[in-house]
């Protein structure tokens, strides 16, 4: 469904600015008896279109490299209005049966244009930058409010007890508004204040953690409107007339053709002419809609009209079982979708999947009876059996090539770094508590800049100091210190997805799903968000391309069927003069090598790796820039983005120019 809307959504200016060129090019070649009514109908048609490229709310050409898109969309909108003003005067020199209406509607058009070109303008990097040191700042009333609901959370109970939802859902918007007043210095790669971080802290120790889960979902939703919407035309006092006067622009102009005497038209014109009439009315009363029950009036204003939907939009969640264990139940976000912020998701790519050219099994089967249906569900059966298409000829090209042809290792590189092998799991509530509480945990010591630094830069070693007593832990640390991220990602995930294929708990382990599903998560990161996290990657191309070419490499020479067996075959592997297709400094062998150690954890060798994964994926969160994070949320949004955001509020953020915070160091002076 979202692709089918995004497609639609892409192609629909370009329609449009082709139809434009179309009634312009009949216009001057058109010489027929009649055709002055057909061409000041299709004057009005191309006022409709004009008015089409500015309608929608949403924009999608945001980009924190390219700060002139914006002027590339003035001029093509010059344009545009050149092409549909030259249609008027081919037509109404000589007919003036819809100059009024048409004129009406090419006004509407002017103002939505306009407004569209001026968020364009609002979001480029310049004026992003102007625009978080000078609007909305967070007030002191706002400040002295959360800290008395601060109060009233304490009151009941303790700190992080209740893992349930236990705030109203506009208490969500109104506090996610608050936070996103102090957090959007971030998409600036900036820093808060230590006021703003000890409360952020003090918050997000009473809460829950999926009202934090919430609370997070809320800024970022306040964030991708702020980029990827108009928002930041809309808001102000001028945006609220002009909206009016275009709406009342519309109904004037339907008013003025109903009266009209249509004799003279076909009736097929008219019937499309009183379809293209009710459809700009029902999106300008649709944005209306949206505007009034957007999360922006929901924060300013404490109605209580607002907090009698909070049945409505509270989140909800489905029942889903492990593919593995019955009795391992978890419950799945299932927000209905006309409220969802995100896509509620989560994305896993394998290399040992991969290297047989298949997609990971999914961990867990949502239960269908406590389902939310929508129409993605209707559509995405088709959608699956295209990409299901795509994946077999792309597995044909590459044993084509293989046995027919040469291909070079960069464009083999560029094909693994956009894996089509990747499956999409729901987002279980249960996996996202662990998460809160181990980054809860770490934060308890985040009191100065040494403990923070550390915890900011930790990639696995802290869990294992923590967790293991220091002769042992010792001989793990190599696989983390020693080595670039991308690598230690890699070692690890191989070592994991060993153990989860050859040993089945006798019980059902959380721990033991969780360290498989961030596993191959962040391994999706490595594989498909690669410009997100560019950052902490290297060269995560060819070192992910090498550990694939050997594991292909082993399957062909053992003639291995599947995953678990090959998973079996590696953990047997002794290095020594065997194994020569395993480079004795690959990625591979450690994380073999990885494996057989991790046999002496015994019982805890699950809590070792899911805290690992857990460090791991924090490590990406907190490296990447803000701009990189946002850049995805109109795709709906990765965990990478909440778990930014989670460490920030904890106060595990980390930069070389303040520190921890950041501080007034002119204050007192004079000004």
């Amino acid at each position: 469904m979202n692709v089918l809307l995004w497609l639609a959504y892409l192609s629909a200016d370009r329609v449009a600015a082709f139809a434009i060129g179309l009634i312009s090019h009949n216009q001057s070649n058109s010489s027929a008896r009649g055709a002055e009514v057909d061409g000041a109908l299709q004057a009005f048609w191309a006022s409709f279109l004009l008015l089409h490229l500015g309608g929608t709310d949403t924009i999608t050409s945001f980009s924190m490299e390219d700060n002139s898109l914006w002027g590339r969309h003035l001029l093509s909108l010059t344009f545009q209005i050149g092409a549909a003003i030259y249609v008027f005067m081919q037509i109404f020199t000589v007919n003036k049966l819809l100059v009024i209406p048409t004129m009406l509607v090419f006004l509407a058009a002017v103002i939505k244009n306009a407004e569209r070109i001026s968020a364009l303008n609002l979001s480029s990097l310049p004026r992003l930058g102007e625009w978080v040191f000078s609007h909305d700042t967070f007030s002191e009333d706002a400040y002295n409010e959360l800290v008395q609901e601060l109060d009233v959370l304490g009151e009941d109970g303790e700190e992080g007890e209740q893992e349930e939802v236990k705030l109203l859902e506009s208490t969500v918007v109104k506090h996610g508004y608050n936070f996103f007043q102090i957090f959007k210095v971030f998409l600036g790669d900036l820093m808060f204040t230590c006021q703003e971080r000890e409360m952020s802290r003090k918050y997000f120790h009473y809460v829950s953690a999926v009202d934090a889960l919430r609370v997070i979902s809320v800024e970022l939703h306040f964030i991708y409107e702020v980029l990827h919407t108009k928002a930041l035309a809309i808001r102000s006092k001028w945006s609220f007339i002009l909206r009016f006067m275009a709406f009342t622009d519309l109904n004037m102009a339907f008013v003025l053709f109903y009266r009209l005497k249509k004799h003279r038209l076909h009736k097929l014109d008219v019937e499309i002419t009183y379809f293209l009439l009710f459809g700009g009315i029902a999106l300008d009363l649709i944005a209306l809609f949206m505007l009034i029950f957007s999360d922006w009036i929901v924060a300013r204003i404490n109605s209580a009209f607002f907090q009698a939907l909070d049945c409505l939009m509270k989140p909800h969640f489905a029942n889903c079982t492990s593919e593995l264990y019955v009795r391992g139940t978890y419950k799945a976000f299932n927000t209905r979708l006309i409220f969802k912020r995100w896509s509620e998701s989560i994305f896993a790519c394998n290399l040992l999947s991969e290297s047989f050219g298949e997609s990971p099994r999914k961990m867990y089967k949502l239960s269908w009876h406590g389902r939310i249906f929508g129409f993605s569900d209707v559509c995405w059966f088709p959608l699956c059996v295209t990409a299901r298409i795509i994946s077999c000829f792309q597995q044909a090209s590459e044993i084509i090539v293989r046995v027919f042809g040469s291909r070079n290792t960069r464009s083999k590189i560029s094909t693994l770094a956009n894996s089509r092998h990747v499956s999409k799991n729901p987002f279980i509530k249960e996996l996202w508590i662990f998460i809160f509480k181990e980054v809860k945990r770490k934060s308890e010591n985040a009191d100065d800049s040494t403990k923070v630094r550390e915890i900011f830069e930790a990639r696995g070693d802290l869990c294992l100091q923590n967790t293991l007593p220091r002769s042992i832990s010792s001989k793990f640390l190599q696989y983390v210190t020693r080595a670039n991220y991308d690598t230690s990602v890699i070692v690890w995930h191989v070592a994991t997805e060993i153990w989860y294929n050859i040993e089945t708990p006798e019980e059902w382990d959380e721990e033991w799903e969780f360290s498989k599903i961030l596993s191959d998560y962040v391994t999706y990161l490595l594989l498909n968000r690669l410009k997100v996290i560019s950052a902490v990657t290297g060269i995560a191309q060819i070192t992910t391309w090498e550990t694939v070419r050997e594991l292909r490499e082993h399957i062909r020479s053992h003639r291995t069927k599947d995953v678990k067996e090959l998973c079996t075959q590696l953990y047997q592997v002794r290095f020594g003069q065997s194994s020569q297709s395993i480079h004795s400094q690959s990625p591979l062998r450690q994380g073999i090598k990885l494996a057989q150690e991790i046999e002496s954890l015994g019982e805890i060798k699950w809590k070792v790796m899911s805290g690992v994964w857990v460090e791991m994926l924090s490590y990406a969160a907190s490296h990447v820039k803000g701009e990189a994070h946002v850049q995805v949320l109109s795709e709906g949004g990765e965990l990478l983005a909440f778990v930014w955001l989670l460490m920030a509020h904890f106060g595990c953020l980390y930069r070389h120019e303040w520190g921890m915070y950041y501080e007034y160091q002119m204050r007192g002076l004079a000004v």
